[in-house]
């Protein structure tokens, strides 16, 4: 995410928001837990987030 512009916010907790400043789009999402896999629907949130920044089509 910081690669493609976005800064991280923490959140309270589990939570993490992040803000692409030039195009004003924000992502928030958990952080995955008990182990590291990102479930399909935050990965699909951030993917729309990437989009709407423009980052990818």
């Amino acid at each position: 995410m910081k690669y493609s512009g976005f800064d991280l916010i923490n959140g309270d907790g589990a939570s993490r928001k992040f803000v692409h400043k030039e195009a004003k789009v924000k992502v928030f999402i958990h952080k995955p837990h008990p182990g590291n896999v990102v479930k399909a629907y935050a990965q699909e949130d951030l993917l729309q987030g990437l989009r709407n920044a423009g980052v990818i089509k």
